[in-house]
């Protein structure tokens, strides 16, 4: 397949890293004298003793930030991979844009040599004790710590489904990966996917299903994404089939204003359409039929004076539909050894997820405790930009504890979502918990601008200036 013919997204990438670059200096003047004391210090001076777990993003762009902070530091990094994928770049492989090894490196590019390389995954977390048990029963003491792990894949909570089934029998799931050992074979698995997606097309009407979970997902409009590209690629060839976006929500975008322009989006698709609620339970793989759990209300009695309903009445059924070809995006959760530590928040929405406030990211119990990326029990923020922004929140809150002054940087929620709503279209959101953020630089740009902008730059900014600690 020829890359002109792009196909997919990137998972919200990293569209503000020069814009949140440019405010370094004004970050280092706005450093207290006491501060600016701690990160002059002299060799002899003392360094707290920091732990950080996990390998990914997060880990290794707080990990380089910090690492240029102190004079002599005591870095600590738990992480097993020796390999380090850029996981929006599946998405490009995928495309036909890029190949599998042009977005994994090796960590040890980025881990400084003067930190503490432990090859390991945590078993247990004694916080009150300011320390860990590694899976191999090492016990290594903090002073100051900062989570990571980043978040889980379950195709296995889907009834039916395998693992080991994605990348055959017309199955596929861009997410595909295991962080842990550096392979990423969703990418190249996907393509062939869609590859065979073109040739069936030719010859019969086929019917493709686009999943999306009711857990938190790392960017929540990969799926759509995928779905609008598929249809704009085959109208655009006049090849036949129909294509079926199902959803847990019960919106397009959580964002009113996103959302109407994503339905205006999708009334220029004949061929797509949307099933709201529905929930994957179950698949089939043998006989290709996908089974949902739809859920639903009916509403009676409108009262144009309170302006409300007088009674509704909540409904679930269970769908099945046929399918010839599904991408699926899997169940997520907060990763083990948090979901089993008492670091986790203990009910409601975010239950299991490292329980930090939303704005300062510190532990809501332990001060010395700090959250960085997928796994923070947060509204927003499992995407690459988000990482950005809280590194610079985790940077100077950490030196405000250190040095016993009070914190005052706070997390706003900034994410970012480029949509592709078709090759070369763009509709670029940004926000954060208060809702839109506008007016922005890079939503100046025009959306041809946008799109080569992701294509061609975002890779180059992950590792040259995000994961250097640059950003």
């Amino acid at each position: 397949m020829q890359k002109s013919q792009n196909f997919m997204q990137v998972h919200c990438d990293m569209w503000t890293l020069k814009m949140i670059t440019r405010r370094k200096a004004i970050r280092l003047l706005s450093l207290s004298p006491l501060v600016a004391s701690l990160l002059y210090a002299s060799k002899s001076s003392p360094s707290p003793r920091i732990l950080i777990i996990g390998g990914g993003t997060g880990a290794i762009t707080i990990l380089t930030k910090l690492s240029k902070i102190f004079h002599n530091p005591k870095i600590t990094i738990i992480a097993p991979n020796e390999k380090h994928i850029y996981q929006p770049g599946q998405v490009y492989v995928a495309a036909g844009v890029y190949e599998t090894d042009e977005i994994i490196k090796n960590n040890s590019n980025y881990i400084p040599k003067d930190v503490i390389w432990i090859k390991d995954k945590v078993k247990s977390y004694a916080p009150q004790m300011n320390s860990i048990t590694t899976q191999d029963g090492q016990t290594v003491e903090y002073d100051y710590l900062i989570v990571a792990t980043g978040l889980e894949y379950h195709y296995e909570w889907i009834k039916g489904l395998h693992k080991e089934d994605i990348g055959t029998k017309n199955i596929a799931s861009v997410y595909l990966n295991d962080t842990d050992k550096g392979t990423a074979k969703g990418g190249s698995s996907t393509l062939k996917w869609f590859e065979s997606i073109q040739e069936e097309a030719k010859n019969k009407d086929i019917h493709i299903l686009y999943t999306m979970p009711n857990t938190p997902v790392k960017c929540g409009a990969v799926a759509q994404k995928m779905a609008y590209l598929t249809a704009d690629y085959l109208q655009k060839h006049s090849l036949s089939a129909k294509l079926t976006y199902t959803t847990n929500s019960k919106r397009l975008f959580g964002l009113k204003d996103v959302d109407k322009r994503l339905h205006l989006v999708q009334k220029e698709y004949l061929s797509l359409q949307t099933k709201f609620r529905h929930n994957l339970i179950e698949i089939d793989t043998k006989k290709k039929i996908a089974t949902y759990q739809h859920k639903y209300e009916i509403k009676t009695g409108w009262d144009p004076d309170f302006q409300e309903w007088e009674s509704i009445t909540k409904k679930t059924e269970i769908v099945k539909m046929h399918y010839d070809y599904i991408h699926i995006v899997p169940p997520m959760s907060a990763t083990k050894d948090i979901r089993e530590s008492e670091l986790a928040v203990e009910d409601g929405h975010f239950k299991g997820w490292l329980d930090v406030d939303l704005e300062t990211l510190q532990h809501s119990k332990y001060p010395n405790i700090f959250g960085i990326g997928d796994i923070c029990g947060t509204p927003l923020g499992k995407t690459v930009a988000t990482v950005a922004a809280q590194a610079l929140i985790i940077e100077k809150n950490l030196l405000s504890v250190i040095t016993k002054t009070k914190l005052i940087e706070k997390f706003t929620g900034y994410s970012v979502c480029p949509i592709k709503v078709a090759f070369g279209k763009i509709i670029l959101v940004e926000f954060d918990y208060q809702g839109l953020v506008e007016n922005t630089k890079m939503s100046q740009l025009s959306s041809e601008s946008l799109w080569k902008y992701d294509l061609y730059e975002t890779k180059k900014e992950y590792w040259a200036t995000l994961l250097k600690g640059h950003a």
